[in-house]
Parts: structure tokens; sequence; C-alpha cells
């Protein structure tokens, strides 16, 4: 069976206070960035703005952090490349005051650059010529369900071997076949002479802006070369800036596949069937106020209130003391009330289904906001996850 392995936001934050100065940054915060990308959409960009948050008074270990997050989420060909992570940094890059006027000036550029043609909205138009014909086209003038757009340059090796992929690609050649699919290569740059040379296949339409509005009046924030957007037949946008042909293809079969339509349930002949059924339903139910593990999550609360970090070390399973330090508990309240006022109370705890386990869950309300809490328990009753998360994270019985 699959281990999975609850990351605690409160021990990494503090793990970075007590060790960044010493740590051969690159290194270790590659390898925790790798982490947080495996991780699901709310927890992953609630943590990487916790660790940018930890950073502040660590000027050095914030400027490695900054540098490798441009290096692995803006990059289409990585494997971890992740906009929305991106823009969590360059928004907190922006907003902070760690760095000089300057690097928060270039932070800021990259950001408004990062919101152009966001997953969901809709594309920005361009216009492009084809090399036999001289009318100028526009990307709204195409008409699909969905359309492909491949930015590339044919004095670019991987994005010749790229277009050699398309070209035999036998799901990619059904789809434009069927007329499902419209593949809009563009060369964005402005060497005529380079683009009139290069060979494209017919199955895609081969297009030079001509106009250059999408590099001099920055339509399109093209970090690399070549890069692929997705956009469905409103022009909304589904893949942005990828890099991997092998995602644009996962994403389009995911959208393309059949959704299974099971029959309609039954209605429950009686209250006792209404009852069952409800029982087989994950949604949040309160828990006992005698549970043990209610009565254990109520301590783990008061323990991190009150900075008893060896008391929440001591209920750890092993696996998770592996990651943790009795210290590294200490203070994570305080950081947190520096942020959103000081603690009020908590409201009461249930148990929600959470990556497979039963977790035992509540809201912790701030003066500012609120926050969720999440504490997950082994068969032993040795805590297997601790995790402060985005109120939304927790349901409502």
């Amino acid at each position: 069976m699959k281990k999975i392995i609850f990351s605690a936001i409160i021990t990494i934050a503090a793990w970075f206070n007590t060790q960044a100065q010493s740590l051969p940054a690159p290194e270790r915060y590659n390898e925790f960035i790798e982490q947080i990308a495996a991780l699901d959409k709310l927890q992953s960009e609630f943590l990487m703005d916790a660790t940018m948050e930890t950073l502040v008074d660590n000027p050095k270990g914030y400027r490695q952090m900054m540098e490798l997050a441009e290096k692995r989420f803006s990059d289409p060909a990585d494997p971890i490349h992740n906009e929305d992570l991106y823009m969590i940094v360059l928004k907190h890059a922006t907003e902070k005051f760690v760095l000089s006027a300057a690097e928060k000036e270039k932070q800021r550029l990259l950001l408004e650059g990062a919101k152009k043609n966001m997953i969901g909205s809709i594309a920005a138009d361009f216009d492009y010529v084809t090399p036999n014909d001289k009318t100028v086209h526009h990307l709204k003038d195409l008409k699909a369900d969905y359309i492909l757009v491949y930015f590339n340059n044919p004095d670019c090796e991987s994005c010749e071997k790229v277009k050699q992929r398309l070209e035999e690609s036998e799901f990619i050649n059904k789809m434009v076949n069927d007329k499902k699919l419209i593949v809009l290569a563009i060369y964005p740059y402005d060497d005529n002479k380079l683009w009139k040379k290069a060979k494209y296949p017919k199955m895609m339409i081969n297009g030079w802006n001509q106009s250059h509005n999408i590099e001099y009046g920055e339509l399109y924030d093209l970090p690399t070369l070549p890069c692929f957007y997705l956009l469905d037949k409103d022009y909304k946008v589904h893949v942005k800036n990828e890099g991997s042909l092998n995602k644009v293809e996962a994403k389009l079969k995911e959208m393309t596949s059949p959704k299974p339509v099971g029959p309609a349930p039954e209605a429950p002949a009686t209250k006792q069937a209404a009852a069952a059924a409800a029982k087989q339903q994950p949604a949040a139910v309160l828990a006992p106020a005698d549970d043990p593990n209610t009565i254990r999550s109520e301590q783990m609360l008061t323990c991190l209130l009150e900075d008893r970090g060896q008391e929440i070390y001591d209920n750890l399973s092993d696996l998770m003391k592996g990651q943790a330090k009795p210290e590294s508990f200490d203070g994570a309240i305080k950081q947190i009330e520096a942020q959103m006022g000081k603690y009020q109370n908590h409201e009461a705890w249930l148990i929600q289904q959470f990556q497979g386990k039963n977790a035992y869950t509540t809201l912790l309300h701030f003066e500012k906001s609120q926050l969720g809490m999440i504490v997950v328990y082994d068969e032993q009753g040795k805590i297997i996850g601790i995790n402060l998360v985005p109120a939304q994270a927790i349901k409502k019985n």
C-alpha cells in the first residue's frame, strides 16, 4: 500500500526558521519544493506561501528560494512546472519588505506577465499570416472544439523534435482529422526568412505573428520555447505554457473522454434505509466528545496554543518523528497571530475523509480570519498528520 505522508505546515515552517541559515539551501530547498508540488492545490499553495513567510527574516534564503521557484515553477520543460505556485512566490515578493526596490520591481513585472492568459481565462487574440497567403488571420477566427497553440522557433532544436512528435501522434492526428482539434503553430519573433525556410506538417497551420504584438505588445508571457496553450471552443485556457506534449495529450484525453453516467440512486423506502444511506456518505460528521481521538485532538490544540512542543512530539508516529523536532512546534500559533490577529476560539471537532483517512478537523478563529486544523491518527493512536490548512478545506457537517 502506498504510504500517505501528511505535510505538517507548522513543522516545516518552524524547521525553516531554525535551520535555514545553515542549510546547503539550493539542494534542500529543491527537495522541499518538489514535495510541495506533489500536494493537492489547496495544500501546496498554502504551504508555499507559509514557506516564503518563514524566510522573511532570512534574506539570503528568501532570494535563494525565489530563484529556485523561478527556475522550477516557471519553466515549461520542468517536471514540476506550476504557474499557480510561481504566482504565489511572486505575489509574496511584491508585498513583503525583503527585497530592494529594484528587485521588487522585477518581481512585479514577472507577476504581471504570469497573470496573462491564466488557466480559466479567455486567451488574448493575436494575428498571423501563413506562408502562401497574405491575408491576416486571427486566433479567434478558428472554430473547433479545441485549439492547440504551439509557440515555437524553427531555430530551436527542441521545437523541431516536438514538431515531429506532433506529426507522429496518432491521437492528435485523429482529433485533427475528425475536425475536433486545430493545431496552430505560431512563430512569435521577427526573422521572416527563418520562418519561411522552415517546414511544417500538413496537420497543423503554420503561422507567423507578423505584427509582433505577441512579443512586443506582450500579449503572451513565453518564458521559453517550445510551449503549448490548449483552448476550448470558447477560447478559454485549459493548459498554459506547457512544454510537455505528453501532458497536453493527457489533458486532451481527460477533456474528451466520456464521463461515466451511473444509474440514478433509488429513493430510500424507509427512514431506516435513509439513515443507512446517509452513513455511507463521506461528508463530515460531528466527532463524539468522548471519542479518544477527539480528546487527543483537543489536547494537541492546547499544546500548540501553549507552545508545549514536546507533548505534541511524544504523540507523533515514528514516521512523523523523522520529520519533526519538539521545538519545531513552538511559536507556530504566534507566527499565525502575527498575520491574522489573536486566536479567539475553535469550533466543534468533526470527522471527515482526508486523503483516504479519517481526519479530526476543526476551524480555528483568529481576529482577522480563520484556519482549518486537521489531525490524523494511526491504529495505535499516534499522529500521522497534523496540518493547518485553508478554512475552505474543512467540510461542514
